[in-house]
């Protein structure tokens, strides 16, 4: 079963140009990316092979790629809003959006968004 990966590493890991070169030759499907921080990519097992780069399950939360584009994350899985990571993320999170009304910045003082 496809799975979604977050691949993190040091801006100049020699794996993030074998990681640009394998989604160049469809070897691996890039979903969302900031080129300066991680990538999520789609595969069945733990991506590698990308020297430098570290695969791991992609934490609940809020990836925002460069251009301002949000992808929101729950169990790795692609929900469409903010208010479901944050329901998701429990008691603490649900108490703090009652606070402060605004499920981005709720998602960015819990360290979740990416």
């Amino acid at each position: 079963m496809v799975k979604l990966w977050l691949l993190r590493g040091d801006l100049d890991a020699p794996g993030w140009n074998v990681l640009r070169a394998d989604y160049k030759d469809k070897k691996i499907e890039i979903v969302h990316l900031d080129p300066k921080v991680w990538a999520i990519v789609e595969q069945d097992e733990p991506p590698s092979g990308y020297d430098g780069l570290t695969a791991t399950e992609p934490p609940d939360g809020l990836y925002l790629d460069p251009n301002g584009s949000p992808m929101y994350l729950v169990g790795g899985a692609v929900v469409k809003r903010a208010e479901d990571v944050v329901k998701a993320l429990g008691a603490e999170a649900r108490a703090m959006l009652e606070r402060l009304g605004d499920p981005h910045t709720v998602l960015e003082r819990l360290g979740r968004s990416f």
